[in-house]
């Protein structure tokens, strides 16, 4: 997993969307509090700023990623 393929307003975006979902355990109630738990998944995904379902329709939105692909392809 060294690939990045999430960019940084990207990253931060997923962060927030990570954290909205965990401030629902607080808001909802009964079984529905298990809803937060998805939080985890925008929030591992910023953390580790690879998205497998980026990966798998070749997608990016990291700059550095894009930049080096276009000079991988140069180069061929």
């Amino acid at each position: 997993m060294d690939d990045v393929n999430v960019g940084a307003l990207d990253m931060f975006v997923r962060f927030l969307i990570g954290m909205a979902l965990f401030s629902l355990a607080t808001l909802l109630k009964g079984d529905w509090r298990w809803l937060a738990l998805l939080g985890f998944v925008p929030l591992l995904t910023a953390a580790f700023r690879y998205c497998p379902f980026y990966d798998l329709i070749g997608c990016t939105t990291c700059e550095e990623a894009r930049r080096l692909r276009r000079e991988t392809r140069i180069a061929h």
